[in-house]
């Protein structure tokens, strides 16, 4: 019995601390197939991806969280891939993000403070891949 209350414990401690550690997903649309804190050159970077059924509900879905990310934010600086209007690096006060739509994948790195848009792209965009 002693043993079985123990274990009990042990499991609820790490259910609650690994959401403590996981953050909060961005992306609130499509299914969510990665959310995790990676550490590069002494920086920490969020990379969520998010999954859709098709590329038509993607692109929508794209423009939607674009939108949200940058509601009641300044924007410092940003970058569109002329390309394919679905790839951008934002810079806001406060954090800088990538967002870039991979068909029916949408993939976002942000940072965890303001960093210029050419030296947080080489870093964050292999994040992605």
């Amino acid at each position: 019995m002693f043993f079985l209350i123990t274990a009990i414990i042990v499991v609820v401690a790490v259910i609650v601390d690994n959401r403590h550690v996981r953050p909060e997903r961005i992306m609130r649309e499509g299914k969510l197939l990665k959310s995790e804190i990676v550490t590069r050159d002494g920086e920490k970077f969020y990379v969520e991806k998010v999954a859709f059924k098709d590329w038509h509900v993607s692109i929508h879905s794209y423009y939607l969280i674009s939108d949200r990310l940058t509601e009641g934010h300044t924007i410092v600086e940003q970058r569109w891939s002329y390309e394919d209007f679905c790839n951008i690096t934002v810079r806001l006060e406060d954090c800088t993000y990538t967002l870039i739509r991979q068909v029916d994948i949408i993939a976002l790195v942000r940072s965890f403070r303001p960093i210029p848009i050419d030296e947080f792209d080489p870093v964050a965009r292999p994040l992605i891949m």
